[in-house]
């Protein structure tokens, strides 16, 4: 036998079904970043941004998300000093351009490029182009592309002679 419901009970069982169940969403604030998704929303390289020197690029890339002088610093391998200094304008070396390169993802072209200074847009003799293809190729041999660093240390070398010749006459 059901049980007896007074009115009073009867009324608040009806309003009750009445009532639309929804969830609260939890409300953020209008200038709320999910770090995740800001962190994935910018481009790893940088093949989108003008050139710009050195110091900049460091500072550029070291304000991502999810990046610091201190992270890259321990990924590259190098200490925070030495970057700080970079940021201020001191020399780096070609191996250190590639290092942090390496460990920030992003392409060592473009490093190089705001390491030395290198416009974005300048343009490469097309037979430096070819050259490059073939080192960076890798159908080329080991072998190849020794021979091809070789004769291009040979070339400097040589150009170096025709600029210095009181000196190559004095160490005779």
């Amino acid at each position: 036998m059901p049980q007896r419901v007074n009115a009073q009970e009867a009324d608040w069982i009806r309003r009750r079904r009445k009532v639309i169940h929804t969830v609260a969403k939890e409300q953020r604030p209008p200038n709320y970043r999910c770090r995740w998704s800001t962190a994935y929303g910018s481009p790893m390289g940088d093949a989108s941004q003008p050139a710009e020197d050195w110091p900049g690029y460091l500072r550029r890339m070291t304000k991502r998300p999810g990046w610091s002088v201190a992270r890259l610093a321990r990924e590259a391998g190098i200490n925070k000093s030495t970057i700080f200094g970079w940021m201020k304008g001191d020399g780096v070396t070609v191996a250190s351009v590639k290092a942090i390169a390496k460990a920030l993802g992003d392409d060592e072209a473009h490093a190089l490029a705001a390491a030395g200074g290198a416009k974005h847009g300048d343009a490469l003799d097309e037979d430096l182009r070819i050259i490059l293809r073939r080192l960076n190729s890798p159908d080329a041999s080991e072998a190849e592309k020794t021979a091809i660093r070789a004769t291009l240390k040979y070339l400097a070398d040589q150009a170096d002679r025709a600029e210095r010749p009181d000196q190559d006459r004095r160490a005779s």
